[in-house]
């Protein structure tokens, strides 16, 4: 690895160990840490593809701006503002060097890991309680289906007399739509460090599946008690988030092989 990508590398390493040292510090207060752990894995695996990525990019002297880049960066992530020394890793790594496609596919990746980790849930607590609701109504309606006398308001959807249940933040698939973009990006620059439109639509489904499952979950949740227990509290979320994330990644991976045969295809078929 040359000098350049040494620096970028080791600035990269720096500002996520920062933050991740953070977040798992905080892990000890949360009632939901194996949540968070399990987010925290995908991550992980995102800097990874990053990391990598950058290994791929051109070779090269490192500049001034390099220098100052990832200084500001690492001084910023030591003074407590790992979020924002990412976002600037991310900008930096996109706006280097417009020819070297690897390096701004790193730059992506990184981008989406920070989005995942820091903007994502800092939008989510300003709109949560709109997207709850969209949550509870759509899981309302489609209990009120099979369930006689089933019904929704707000965020509570009751089932019956004696079940009655408020969809909260943790369960809002909106960190399921957050965590399949990060899937999506990181699976599609590691197949290749540029985007095609077709890639939307791949990105638009993946999360849509992902909408689809919780729903699927929480429906489940709403129906009774023991139901409740099990794919609230007992084994059944893990069931879920091992269904939904190897889903997400199936079929960002299919969808991608799929697309370069297609256009292999066209391109053999040209006089």
């Amino acid at each position: 690895m040359r000098t350049t990508k040494l620096l970028l590398a080791i600035s990269v390493i720096a500002v996520f160990a920062v933050f991740f040292f953070h977040t798992l510090s905080a892990l000890a207060d949360r009632s939901d840490a194996g949540g968070r752990a399990a987010l925290g894995a995908f991550e992980f695996f995102g800097v990874a593809a990053s990391l990598y990525l950058l290994s791929k990019g051109k070779p090269g002297s490192v500049s001034l701006m390099d220098w100052f880049a990832c200084a500001i960066a690492i001084l910023g992530a030591c003074a407590g503002w790992a979020g924002g020394s990412i976002t600037i890793m991310a900008l930096y790594l996109l706006l280097r060097n417009s020819d070297d496609l690897s390096t701004k596919a790193a730059g992506t990746v990184v981008g989406a890991v920070v989005v995942q980790m820091l903007w994502a849930p800092l939008v989510f607590s300003k709109i949560s309680f709109l997207l709850l609701q969209i949550d509870a109504s759509v899981v309302g309606w489609l209990i009120s289906h099979f369930v006689p006398g089933a019904s929704w308001s707000g965020t509570v959807v009751h089932s019956s007399s004696d079940h009655n249940v408020e969809i909260t933040a943790a369960c809002a698939s909106f960190h399921n739509l957050s965590l399949a973009s990060l899937c999506w990006v990181t699976l599609t620059m590691l197949h290749r460090p540029y985007w095609l439109k077709s890639d939307l639509y791949v990105g638009l489904t993946a999360m849509l599946v992902q909408f689809g499952f919780n729903v699927w979950r929480l429906v489940f949740v709403c129906l009774s008690p023991p139901m409740y227990d099990f794919w609230h509290d007992g084994y059944g979320k893990h069931i879920f988030s091992a269904i939904a994330t190897a889903c997400a990644i199936i079929f960002v991976q299919i969808s991608l092989v799929r697309r370069d045969q297609q256009l292999s295809r066209r391109v053999a078929a040209l006089p």
